[in-house]
């Protein structure tokens, strides 16, 4: 079994360095402008994993893979499958954030919820049909997948605004093609194509946000 990700704050290393939650929410730009010159290295790669995979999700399923593209040529086609932006060969890296349509880890994750105390086996093995049951429904599994990966996609990108990267999402691109080129399974979808890599310098101001005033509805829409 694969060395699992620390969830105990005991357990996970802190960087004073590292803007707050707040500073990176409200400081995290799109970046489109890479260094060419620098290079992800594994250490730091694996880290955003590792912080991206700590995202909440449906029943603890933790329904998501990250597929890492940085070899030139295959950037060079992912380009084409992301309609041409650019950005995705000059980051260096490429993270697909996957989906699951199906509830592939409940026997696994079910078990750690017994082991640990939270259900007994009878209100283990009821979750878990119930869980299963949810994505046995063809649009309610993919709408999971989708839900769930974003938060993870999201984690990411705010992970890599704390080391000082830059990251880009993108949701425009050949859904069916880049999972033929990564060789997805039946059962999982590509949500969120990310280029990440190391600032080229300063991106342009941020452009206007709706204001809370427009946006926060009370009680009903």
């Amino acid at each position: 079994m694969s060395q699992q990700i620390p969830t105990d704050e005991s357990d996970v290393a802190h960087d004073a360095e590292f803007p707050d939650a707040i500073e990176a929410l409200r400081t995290r730009r799109s970046g489109h402008n890479f260094d060419p010159d620098a290079e992800l290295d594994d250490e730091t790669l694996e880290s955003l994993i590792r912080d991206a995979a700590l995202a909440p999700s449906s029943y603890n399923l933790q329904p998501w893979e990250f597929v890492v593209v940085q070899d030139d040529d295959r950037l060079d086609d992912l380009v084409d499958l992301a309609y041409g932006q650019e950005h995705v060969r000059e980051a260096g890296t490429a993270i697909l954030v996957v989906g699951h349509t199906e509830a592939k880890t409940a026997d696994r994750v079910f078990d750690e919820w017994e082991e640990a105390g939270r259900m007994d086996e009878a209100a283990a093995e009821q979750t878990k049909a119930q869980s299963v049951e949810m994505y046995e429904d063809e649009r309610m599994g993919r709408d999971y997948a989708v839900r769930n990966a974003s938060l993870a996609a999201q984690n990411l990108l705010l992970s890599a605004h704390a080391r000082g990267l830059k990251a880009t999402p993108m949701i425009g691109f050949d859904q069916e093609g880049v999972a033929e080129f990564l060789g997805l399974p039946d059962d999982e979808i590509p949500v969120v194509l990310l280029s990440v890599g190391p600032s080229g310098g300063e991106e342009p101001e941020r452009l206007p946000r709706r204001g809370v005033e427009e946006i926060l509805h009370r009680e009903s829409r």
